[in-house]
């Protein structure tokens, strides 16, 4: 039962995030965060994550000299979560694509940290550090 109510809870939680990045825009939170976020194991080049103040967002999976894929989404920051939600639809791939695989269409990841420079959030009990640009 604990379980169901959990459930129930995080997806309340996570369809009123996605309202209030869809009607009203940011939270004071998003708004905070708005910029491009790079995983620099990854890539220096090219973000991971492109939040934008409008309440799109631009994520990209990189896997270096075989596979680079964009999806378009929307995105939010409600209760230290950030809440992403996507057509699950590939925008646009460089590479052997055959990798791509189920793209997910909502997400929901606890804001660890936030400093201004680094993001860190927490994805199935591991911690990610992205370095974060803000776009002139």
């Amino acid at each position: 039962m604990k379980d169901i109510t959990s459930m129930l809870l995080s997806a309340a939680v996570f369809s009123s995030g996605l309202f209030l990045a869809g009607c009203n825009g940011l939270s004071s939170e998003a708004k905070e965060m708005v910029g491009d976020y790079y995983n620099i194991e990854l890539s220096e080049t090219e973000p991971v994550m492109e939040l934008n103040a409008n309440g799109k967002c631009v994520l990209r999976a990189i896997k270096p000299g075989v596979l680079t894929y964009t999806v378009d989404g929307r995105w939010n920051v409600e209760n230290d979560t950030l809440f992403i939600s996507t057509d699950g639809m590939v925008d646009e791939a460089k590479g052997d694509t055959t990798l791509i695989g189920r793209v997910a269409e909502k997400m929901a990841k606890a804001v660890v940290n936030y400093n201004g420079l680094t993001l860190t959030l927490r994805s199935d009990g591991n911690d990610y550090v992205y370095t974060r640009r803000v776009k002139k």
